[in-house]
């Protein structure tokens, strides 16, 4: 908790000189009532690139894989999982999705740009619970406060990604699939990739339900930085898996169906 007070309470009491002409040279703010803020997010996440892996580079590139079985079938669960990811009102932990105005709430398309965005508030909350409201109460809500709290989070907690892969309504047993690769401004180059696949024959027996769906979560990565791939290896792909696994019981509710099982473990979430 100490830790958290600190850096909170820095950033609070130092906001007016940091936010006091500097907003305007900063990056922007999608959630600002301000439209100058709003044009300046949309034009930088326009301009970034997708980040390439190294194998040359000295920290390794990793794969994880995960697996959720659910009790409906693929193309119901797969509707509801682009459903889930493009509802602007959700938050899969402490992620929102961030989009450009024109995209918001709509279908997701191919080469679409987009910010998942770690809340440094809601950490922060989640830490000090009710000490929260007592250290800094109305304090937090000013708009320059919360302003700079959103540049933070636009250079140091937030992932940008490109939809590189999209087959919402593939053929008759290929897999439903969401792919999005890692743009500039990310702490890690990779992709995440969701398929959805029908569940059959002797699996499908085995969790003892008239149909089923899975949900294959591939994530292709590598650390930019010794000290992210530090904070990664200790916690942070937990941190990750526990996204995924918000995001498939969502869906799942959506489309009126329960998990049946997941290979994350449950120590994780």
């Amino acid at each position: 908790m100490g830790i958290w007070r600190r850096v909170l309470g820095a950033l609070l009491l130092t906001s007016a000189g940091l936010c006091n002409g500097c907003l305007g040279c900063g990056s922007g703010c999608p959630t600002s009532e301000k439209p100058e803020q709003q044009s300046r997010w949309e034009a930088e996440l326009s301009k970034k690139q997708p980040l390439s892996l190294s194998p040359n580079a000295e920290i390794a590139i990793k794969r994880d894989v995960h697996e959720v079985v659910v009790s409906t079938d693929a193309p119901t669960f797969a509707k509801a999982f682009h459903e889930v990811m493009r509802d602007p009102s959700r938050r899969f932990g402490l992620i929102r999705v961030d989009r450009l105005a024109k995209n918001v709430g709509r279908p997701f398309s191919l080469g679409e740009k987009f910010q998942g965005r770690y809340s440094v508030e809601g950490a922060v909350k989640k830490e000090l619970g009710k000490t929260w409201a007592k250290l800094f109460g109305e304090l937090v809500d000013d708009d320059e406060v919360q302003e700079l709290l959103c540049r933070i989070e636009n250079e140091q907690t937030s992932d940008f990604g490109v939809i590189s892969r999209l087959e919402l309504e593939p053929s008759a047993g290929a897999p439903h699939v969401l792919e999005y690769t890692y743009l500039d401004g990310s702490p890690i180059a990779g992709s995440s990739t969701f398929q959805v696949t029908e569940v059959t024959g002797a699996e499908l027996a085995k969790v003892g339900v008239p149909k089923a769906a899975k949900l294959t979560q591939i994530f292709l990565y590598q650390e930019r930085t010794s000290s992210f791939a530090k904070f990664f290896s200790r916690g942070g792909l937990k941190l990750h898996n526990q996204v995924v696994m918000s995001q498939a019981e969502q869906s799942a509710t959506l489309a009126g169906a329960k998990i049946l099982s997941s290979d994350i473990p449950k120590e994780y979430l």
